[in-house]
């Protein structure tokens, strides 16, 4: 079994192919990839002499054996990764655990006003309650505002982005010449390249004032948060659905307006429905981002911890998940920096399970377009 492994590793690493001096080399760098390892956790001091070593081994292999090498530092490329995201993983969870033991329930308690329980969709019923949701000198803790926050920030993104990154993505895909199109996307995609910290000044400083204006609103709330939040989604919505909208096969089009279809008819009965699984994969990954933006929101709405009132009120504001981590992290203790990481294992199961359905739509997506079933 030993040697089936070692078979395996060696083809893996060196190909089948390999001869003698491409084995010795890769497992000089295995050696000295295994050192860098247990040095840098035991003895960082001398993690850069052995890093230069391996650097100096490499770069010879890549002369004398680069297919080698080259298959090498791809496995070591691809194993790192994985090793990472399970190391972050297993940190986020073991340092939330304290938390979930501590207080259970009571991260999710619900406010009591004038003596009442608060009304938050039947949970009242089987949740504690408490006339204090935040209090880390009284040790209660409730992430119930921050993750209401959320759900209120997300509806407000995906309510812009959502649509807006349709109809881009159709301008550019089904009706904008090439000329244009070349324009018009890369302008769309250097959106992801702006600071959010930016996109949160210009948001509070912008749209603050006209909503004052406007609505007679007092100060920052969801709304502006969620419309900032929706504008930094644009261009992923945008890029997953334009390319979605491309994949659709010409002859379909060509079948539609052969038919006598007009382009807005092809458009809505052919290139929708059958990129529908890219587009609701784009959205989705947009919304991923709105929910895991921090700085934008944290520079736009206060820190508060209490729930809106009445809880549809989008011109309250409060932190979300992501904001209240940014903003409490600094001056939290130990059972408070505990609750945090609670805060930061929801924002980590949301975001992962909308990567896993914006993945299985995907699939979907390509399976219809080869006519799988």
């Amino acid at each position: 079994m030993f040697e089936d492994a070692q078979t395996t590793f060696r083809k893996l690493a060196v190909g089948e192919d390999a001869g003698s001096g491409a084995n010795l080399l890769v497992a000089t760098l295995g050696v000295l990839l295994a050192a860098l390892a247990v040095v840098f956790l035991f003895v960082p001091a001398y993690a850069v002499p052995v890093l230069g070593a391996f650097v100096a081994v490499t770069a010879i292999g890549w002369v004398t054996h680069q297919a080698a090498v080259a298959r090498l530092l791809t496995l070591v490329a691809t194993a790192s990764t994985v090793l990472t995201v399970g190391f972050i993983t297993y940190f986020l969870f073991a340092s939330a655990f304290p938390a979930f033991v501590e207080h259970g329930t009571g991260l999710l308690v619900i406010p009591v006003e004038d003596g009442q329980t608060r009304w938050f969709f039947w949970l009242d019923a089987v949740l504690p309650a408490s006339d204090s949701t935040w209090n880390p000198s009284a040790d209660v803790y409730s992430l119930v505002p921050t993750i209401w926050a959320t759900v209120i920030v997300t509806i407000i993104a995906g309510a812009v982005a959502g649509p807006l990154g349709l109809f881009g993505a159709l301008f550019i895909a089904e009706i904008a010449s090439p000329r244009v199109r070349e324009v018009v996307k890369p302008g769309i995609e250097v959106l992801a390249g702006i600071p959010s910290i930016v996109y949160g000044f210009i948001g509070f400083q912008v749209l603050n004032g006209f909503i004052q204006t406007s609505f007679l609103d007092d100060g920052a709330s969801f709304l502006i948060a969620g419309i900032v939040v929706g504008v930094m989604a644009l261009p992923t919505v945008v890029s997953v659905a334009e390319d979605a909208l491309s994949s659709v096969p010409e002859s379909m089009r060509d079948g539609s307006i052969a038919m006598g279809a007009t382009r807005w008819q092809t458009m809505k009965s052919i290139s929708i429905p059958a990129a529908f699984s890219g587009i609701s994969a784009g959205i989705i990954l947009g919304l991923g981002r709105a929910i895991g933006e921090t700085m934008a929101v944290a520079a736009i709405m206060a820190a508060g911890v209490g729930l809106a009132n009445p809880l549809f009120d989008i011109f309250d504001a409060g932190a979300t998940l992501t904001s209240l981590i940014a903003t409490q992290y600094g001056s939290a203790s130990e059972s408070t920096l505990d609750v945090l990481f609670v805060a930061g294992v929801l924002l980590f199961a949301i975001v992962a399970s909308m990567s896993v359905v914006s993945r299985y739509v995907e699939q979907r997506m390509k399976e219809r377009l080869e006519g799988s079933q």
